[in-house]
């Protein structure tokens, strides 16, 4: 009794883990790709004035950068910096709908100027900041909208506030901005940025409500919306021997991003529980995943170097999500197929064949034996026992290997380019390179814990329990698979 419990506690341990593992499979943070906005509207008498900030992150700003660079001598003077900026009001001030009482408020440009601050790797980062006027009424119900970069992913924020003898009566925003103005992002919402862009505010005269917090900016932080891998991207700065620590320390976070959430590891370890794969499966899957992944980076570097007009690279993603999600419920839907019908052909009074150690299989027509020997949960008589798992394909591995690792990392994204920017491709390759052995190596590890623990598991379980593990393997691949397409697509 008590060892049929304990088998039970192991199937539905495994079960747990092949149903667990899907749902931790969470997007790549982009946090090098956003293009940040923030709106403050402020209301006067006979006047509304609208301070418009822009934050441009490492891969934006790079896609900017010989826009803005006029002579492309690779600096940007202050003179380059002021006429980009005053180019480029106007064009903002476009994307700016206001309307007080459903008439539209023309704006004006105010001021405009253009900051470069450090940001990851050595590249930089851009600061836009403009001031629109317009008239206003003595009271009303004004609406904002922000149509501005509504292709880049970011925190958007919108506050209004009411001055020198200007009352806001109701507002769907708040008075004060909870990142100051873009210079300060509270730790608690980074994860899930603001994504507000419009406004509806209520204003007659009257004395305005004092304003939660001090009207000082704060210094900038180095906390960034969803921005992730900064010791990794510092790596390209190192010179002479510290190189050599460099690239050690890029195998780490290679290993390091491996084991962090995402769908590569799940893939590939539910595959081969399921699959009866072996350690030389463990290899190739993990090598493959870790070479299709740096492809994918050097391929997405390539096109925001090389294309000319700006795009919103990080659009890509839903679609390789999308891409990667059908591959796996294919898969996932073809080996579950396949499975149920190899169930319905095979005699479950008979079936016992799961691996007992490397290479231990049981034959279609006849018992495995281990020295010769009979094994000990082998029946006493010669009954023809079919093989519980299938071989493994070159096509299977090949969509595992496309599936897992054709979303590229944003941080070795980062780090190629400021590897470019700095005229050291040759260093930045060796440390994505590294990144992507780490990476390798720690799929390698997870792939051959897997087939340890489906060894021991299925060691304890009859023949009937120890079939359920590849029927639920393939569910779960075309489980995941299901979920990734469908994030794709309602991210697209």
């Amino acid at each position: 009794m008590r060892r049929s419990v304990r088998r039970a506690i192991l199937l539905v341990g495994v079960v747990a883990v092949v149903l667990w593992a899907p749902s931790t499979a969470t997007a790549h943070p982009l946090g090098n790709f956003t293009v940040n906005r923030y709106a403050g509207i402020e209301l006067t008498p006979g006047e509304v004035r609208i301070d418009y900030v822009v934050d441009l992150a490492e891969i934006p700003t790079v896609q900017l950068r010989p826009e803005i660079d006029a002579d492309a001598d690779g600096a940007l003077t202050e003179v380059e910096r002021a006429g980009w900026a005053a180019r480029t009001a106007p064009d903002l001030a476009v994307g700016l709908t206001l309307t007080v009482d459903g008439a539209e408020v023309p704006l004006d440009v105010v001021s405009a100027s253009l900051r470069v601050r450090p940001g990851q790797g050595g590249l930089d980062i851009l600061r836009l900041e403009a001031t629109f006027a317009g008239p206003l009424a003595s009271e009303g119900e004004l609406v904002f909208a922000d149509a501005n970069f509504g292709d880049r992913i970011g925190w958007r924020e919108v506050t209004a506030a009411g001055a020198d003898g200007t009352a806001v009566v109701d507002s769907t925003v708040p008075q004060s901005s909870v990142s100051n103005a873009l210079l300060s992002y509270p730790q608690d919402l980074l994860a899930s940025p603001l994504d507000v862009h419009r406004a509806t505010v209520s204003f007659h005269p009257g004395v305005a409500a004092p304003m939660a917090g001090g009207s000082e900016r704060a210094e900038p932080t180095w906390s960034r919306p969803d921005v992730t891998g900064g010791a990794f991207a510092g790596l390209v700065g190192r010179t002479g021997p510290f190189m050599l620590v460099a690239l050690l320390l890029a195998f780490g976070f290679g290993a390091l991003h491996a084991v962090g959430p995402g769908h590569g590891k799940t893939l590939m370890a539910t595959y081969l529980v399921g699959a009866g794969g072996r350690a030389r499966h463990a290899v190739a899957v993990g090598g493959s995943v870790a070479v299709m992944h740096t492809a994918s980076v050097l391929a997405l570097g390539f096109v925001v170097m090389t294309v000319t007009q700006v795009f919103a690279p990080e659009r890509v993603y839903p679609w390789l999500s999308l891409v990667s999600g059908l591959i796996a419920f294919a898969l996932g839907a073809g080996l579950l197929v396949s499975r149920l019908g190899g169930w319905s052909e095979r005699d479950p009074a008979h079936v016992h064949d799961y691996p007992h150690r490397e290479g231990a299989r049981v034959s279609p027509h006849t018992h495995a034996t281990e020295g010769g020997r009979t094994p000990s949960n082998a029946h006493g008589n010669h009954h023809a026992v079919p093989s519980l798992f299938e071989p493994i394909s070159r096509r299977s591995l090949t969509a595992l290997a496309v599936a897992g690792g054709m979303l590229p990392s944003p941080t070795a994204l980062v780090v190629l380019l400021a590897a470019v920017a700095v005229d050291r491709i040759a260093y930045g390759l060796a440390l994505i390179g590294a990144f992507s052995l780490g990476l390798a190596a720690a799929l390698v590890a997870v792939g051959i814990v897997a087939l340890r623990a489906r060894d021991v598991v299925a060691g304890r379980m009859s023949g009937r329990s120890a079939r359920l593990v590849p029927l639920l393997s393939a569910a779960s691949i075309a489980l995941l698979g299901f979920a990734l397409t469908l994030r794709g697509f309602t991210q697209i």
